[in-house]
């Protein structure tokens, strides 16, 4: 018989091992109780309806948890540390192998912990062997060489695998602290350091000296002397420098230590200074806040005023009575949400002040951000400090299932972009979810500065990753665990958060109605019509591309590449200004794709997609060589003059309908609640990129040519008509 379960407002239904029948499926279908392929069970938010379900199908009741703000219980409790291990340097050279290798357990125990979110994306990997064998190699190197210090410098203790503050992925291999310096030390099993384009050394120690001069709080405020070294532990390496970085080997190793150490102290201040923040660089804040008045980055003018001035008043209201506040903002596509956000980071942060921080767990979107901003300030850690990503916050401040964190941020007003994709329970693998994380700290900041702003910005219809799909009521179930919270957001979200009472306010002015991506024109309403599998019409979507053709909007649609190519240089002529560039779904099959695009590669890391790393400079101009798409991975949230939306075969028409299909759709389809909405929401994403053209791109594929007849009927150009009038 099923049984189910309540856990903090989740509800559980286990068949233990039999499959329901087709009805029972429909059931809890039909109440959002979706099935999970990993834990085999059928899961979905706690509410009247699912619970009437669960009764039903399991014949009994069962009680629920509190909706107060539970206690988080911990394997063991500990407070967060932000490094593996802190070992002096006489331990280690009288180290044995049982030491080397529980040290090697404990180093390896901590990077698996701080890498959950990434070990969880890539199935788990572990630590890798090769890694391992570096730490047992830097250990018995260190043994070897630093015997021949004396006994007081051997006190001095080695940290391992520190987290610099602000960072997932940046850890010095081993920092040397001192009262008045700050070393870091890179180990290398090699005969030189490596400097190709696969990796440059040589870079990832300067990196690591520059982050500390400007980043690390307590290293700036005592004015340490920052040192960077790379260190070659093979037996042929030979010493030397390299663009200012000095590499170490055997033979000077002992001799660079002992100098260093000379005449220094142990680091008095050495727990505030693993435990550090990440300093906002006042100096930094000042450029940017010249930057955003001379509005020298793209598209960040582009704002809703009255949307804006009611954000600050709420801030300012949270200020003055000591508040905790949630503000939702949504709206249309291309309304302005980051933009506002982002003149929110530019408000409050004046004068060189850290009080407001724009978090987005969109990879591209930060990094093209940031790349805008650091070309702008001529600085390459300009863009950091006011925007940052969701990943490095999260690592920073969130407790882990066996470490409490009680960090508490510079800033008192986090924007969280993108909120309808916060991470529920079971993709962010910390026991709670990403709402109830953000929850946490902001009651940390209340703490410390009696009162705490979260600002969510909230994009309808574009969630299309796994583990986002509950949406708003993450949001409800951390506000109904948190009671002294209130919450500010438009009727159309608030109808979508019951059971806050007066905790609500409603205000549509935090509701962005137009759309100012295309000069105030609005495509979602014809997007809508054209792709949504329910509540549209061929009818509908012809009507609402007639409005757009009244206005200076351009959509037209071609199945020849070459076309393509002849508007792109007209736009070079006619609009030098414009970018322009290809856009395409994470559904989008490769064999259709060459039918348009003759031996182009777009699986993952494929050489005709846009990667990590390759965000800022596509959207600054390389969009325009279309040697290369960008996913909807890479472009929401982001924009255009002219995408180029390749249709891919994963969403076609056929028998008057929308369906999704093809075989990446097959093979992802298991890993969401609703796979064809995660498809439409893909085109949804990808339809409104546009602020004054848009071509839409279809292979002469036999699949796509219902799709391309249903444009076509729909009263939509082809391109060289509209081209060359």
């Amino acid at each position: 018989m099923a049984t189910y379960t309540v856990v903090d407002n989740k509800i559980k239904i286990d068949f233990h091992g039999i499959k329901p029948d087709a009805t029972v499926r429909g059931k809890m279908k039909a109440v959002k109780i979706w099935w999970d392929p990993d834990r085999k069970i059928w899961h979905g938010p706690k509410n009247s309806d699912t619970v009437a379900v669960a009764n039903e199908i399991c014949g009994g009741t069962v009680s629920v948890s509190s909706t107060v703000t539970p206690v988080r219980r911990y394997a063991r409790i500990e407070p967060a540390k932000d490094y593996a291990l802190k070992i002096k340097i006489k331990d280690i050279i009288a180290a044995d192998k049982a030491q080397l290798d529980s040290w090697e357990k404990e180093l390896r125990d901590y990077v698996n912990e701080i890498m959950g979110e990434d070990n969880a994306s890539h199935d788990g990997d572990p630590v890798s062997k090769s890694q391992e064998s570096v730490w047992i190699n830097c250990f018995k190197f260190i043994a070897s060489t630093l015997n021949g210090l004396d006994s007081e410098k051997q006190e001095f203790e080695l940290i391992f695998e520190y987290s610099l503050p602000g960072t997932v992925h940046e850890r010095p291999d081993i920092l040397l602290v001192t009262d008045k310096k700050a070393i870091s030390l890179e180990f290398k099993q090699k005969c030189a350091p490596q400097v190709d384009d696969n990796k440059d050394d040589v870079a990832q120690a300067i990196r690591y000296k520059e982050w500390l001069e400007n980043h690390h709080k307590v290293t700036r405020e005592k004015a340490l002397e920052v040192k960077s070294y790379l260190v070659c532990t093979h037996k042929a390496a030979v010493s030397g420098s390299l663009r200012g970085i000095q590499i170490l080997t055997k033979s000077d190793f002992l001799d660079a230590i002992d100098s260093e150490l000379e005449g220094q102290l142990a680091c008095s201040f050495i727990d505030a200074w693993l435990s550090s923040m990440k300093t906002e660089m006042p100096d930094m804040l000042q450029a940017i806040e010249i930057m955003y008045r001379d509005g020298k980055i793209p598209y960040i003018s582009d704002v809703n005023e009255k949307c804006l001035k009611k954000v600050l008043a709420y801030i300012e209201d949270a200020k003055t009575n000591h508040k905790k506040i949630l503000i939702l903002i949504n709206g249309v596509p291309g309304a302005g949400k980051t933009a506002v956000g982002q003149s929110v980071v530019f408000e409050e942060n004046q004068g060189g002040a850290a009080n407001a921080v724009y978090l987005s767990g969109n990879g591209p979107l930060v990094e093209v951000l940031q790349y805008q901003i650091n070309q702008v300030g001529h600085s390459e850690y300009m863009g950091e400090n006011a925007i940052q990503g969701m990943k490095e916050f999260k690592s920073g401040y969130f407790s882990s299932p066996t470490r409490q964190n009680t960090k508490v941020p510079e800033q008192s007003i986090l924007i969280f972009d993108e909120a309808q994709r916060a991470w529920d329970e079971e993709k962010l693998k910390r026991g709670y979810s990403e709402p109830e994380g953000l929850f946490d700290v902001g009651e940390r900041i209340y703490n410390e500065r009696n009162y705490a702003v979260l600002i969510g910005l909230y994009g309808n219809g574009q969630v299309i990753y796994d583990g986002e799909e509950t949406g708003l009521s993450l949001w409800r179930d951390a506000l109904l665990r948190h009671r002294d919270w209130c919450v500010i957001a438009s009727d159309e979200l608030s109808s979508e958060l019951p059971g806050l009472g007066s905790r609500l306010i409603e205000d549509n002015d935090v509701f962005l109605p137009i759309s100012l991506r295309a000069d105030f024109i609005d495509c979602s309403k014809w997007v809508e019509q054209a792709i949504n599998r329910n509540g549209s019409t061929p009818q509908g979507a012809k009507d609402e591309l007639a409005e757009l053709q009244k206005t200076s909007m351009r959509i037209c649609v071609t199945r020849d590449m070459s076309k393509v190519h002849t508007r792109a240089r007209e736009m070079d002529v006619d609009h030098p200004e414009w970018k322009y560039g290809m856009l395409i779904s994470n559904f989008a099959e490769q064999s259709v794709v060459r039918r348009v695009l003759p031996g182009w590669n777009i699986g993952w890391n494929g050489a005709n997609v846009v990667t990590k790393g390759e965000y800022g400079p596509w959207f600054a101009g390389n969009c325009k060589l279309l040697s290369k798409a960008c996913t909807v991975y890479g472009n929401q949230g982001l924009e255009l003059d002219c995408p180029i939306v390749l249709f891919g075969g994963g969403y076609i028409r056929r028998r008057g309908q929308w369906v999704a299909r093809g075989y990446p759709y097959d093979r992802q389809k298991n890993k969401f609640q609703d796979p064809e909405r995660i498809v439409e929401n893909n085109f949804r994403v990808l339809l409104t990129r546009a602020r004054k053209e848009m071509i839409l791109l279809i292979p002469e594929d036999p699949v796509l040519d219902e799709t391309y007849q249903y444009f076509i009927a729909m009263g939509m150009d082809e391109l060289y008509i509209q081209a060359t009038k």
